[in-house]
């Protein structure tokens, strides 16, 4: 199992330390939970997004990946959209 796509931009959106991993900035103590959680929570709709590409469901792997990258936009989440847009429109 892989592991979860950093937080956006990988800084703490308060002190912009770069992100660690920890729920809290080792640089400003911000808590970044809710961060995580977002990045989690982005992570486990793009597993969903490739378990409709593999089932065959492009129109839901589209919603998935699309609705991932509002939660938390990565260049890879970016990637998983233009493939379901171009299955979903075959």
């Amino acid at each position: 199992m892989t592991t979860p796509d950093p937080a956006p931009a990988g800084r703490c959106p308060v002190c912009q330390a770069r992100f660690r991993g920890a729920a809290e900035c080792s640089r400003c103590g911000a808590d970044l939970a809710p961060l995580m959680n977002l990045a989690i929570d982005a992570w486990r709709t793009r597993k969903a997004a490739q378990a409709a590409i593999e089932t065959g469901d492009f129109e839901r792997a589209l919603r998935l990946a699309a609705s991932a990258q509002q939660i938390c936009a990565t260049e890879r989440g970016r990637r998983l959209q233009l493939i379901a847009g171009a299955l979903a429109t075959m």
